[in-house]
């Protein structure tokens, strides 16, 4: 008879469309458009997936056609996307899957994910719904229950808490390349350090690679979060550039308007240090 421990799991991942999905990422990568840093962050993860010995099963969640491809391509099944968010495409995963499946929901942005990494939380489960918390802790990268019980998804601001408060048991470990989720170019540096699979290094080494540009750089504000005093620069050649808050902060400005014309200014390593009006020295 097959332990609790040694269950096989069937892992539910859902992938919203790439041109909205992971929205802070917009810009990370100059000159890598943002659907394919998208595909990329969630094709590595499901790479992880797939080697992982404690898994019997992936089950793709999504309603964009690149990303379905790229799932039956690793030889994920795919479902389609029920529409009402990512809790619903969670529930609906694991309705497919069937409650005679162990299910585990995993957060398709995971690019620096170890095999062993997964099946050490899966197996900490013992046979509860258990979870993982992301590295800041207040969010959720694995929701895990036994066959016939609910995943019961809670995902979203908060969800740590959430889970919680819903009887989901939180996993201790450390297990750094499972909790190291990337929703922020910080993030996606930090994944980065740990090791990433071989599409999103590919592209990171891209741009590694590319030509760096000067002060005399430009590009026009595309996105800017008051609250944060971060956004997005579309450049001339097209792509698009996220500053970060310290970038404003040390331009003088006291706020930057959607459409303006703006001087870049970036370090050695291509990160954008200054954000100046184009007649200011």
């Amino acid at each position: 008879m097959v332990g609790v421990s040694e269950a096989r799991w069937t892992v539910v991942m859902p992938v919203k469309r790439l041109p909205a999905a992971k929205s802070r990422l917009r810009g990370a990568l100059p000159g890598v458009p943002h659907e394919e840093l998208a595909l990329a962050l969630a094709a590595d993860t499901l790479r992880a997936v797939r080697a992982c010995p404690a898994v019997a099963g992936v089950l793709v969640v999504t309603d964009d056609p690149r990303v379905a491809a790229a799932a039956g391509a690793a030889g994920a099944r795919v479902a389609a996307d029920p529409g009402g968010g990512l809790n619903a495409a969670f529930r609906h995963g694991a309705a497919v899957a069937g409650s005679r499946s162990a299910v585990a929901g995993l957060t398709a942005d995971l690019p620096a994910l170890r095999p062993a990494d997964l099946a050490a939380a899966l197996r900490a489960t013992q046979g509860v719904r258990g979870f993982v918390a992301d590295a800041p802790g207040g969010g959720t990268v694995l929701l895990a229950a036994p066959a016939g019980a609910p995943l019961a998804p809670q995902f979203g601001p908060g969800s740590a808490a959430a889970h919680a408060a819903s009887g989901a048991l939180p996993l201790a470990g450390e297990w750094p390349s499972l909790r190291r989720d990337v929703d922020t170019p910080a993030d996606l540096a930090d994944a980065a350090g740990l090791g990433v699979g071989p599409r999103t290094a590919a592209l990171l080494a891209r741009v590694a690679g590319a030509v760096r540009y000067g002060a005399g750089m430009q590009g026009t504000v595309a996105t800017y979060d008051a609250s944060t005093r971060s956004g997005v620069l579309l450049l001339d050649d097209g792509t698009e550039l996220a500053f970060p808050a310290r970038a404003f902060d040390a331009s003088g400005l006291r706020l930057l308007r959607l459409g303006q014309r703006v001087r870049i200014e970036r370090d050695a390593d291509g990160e954008v240090v200054r954000v100046t009006l184009p007649t200011m020295a």
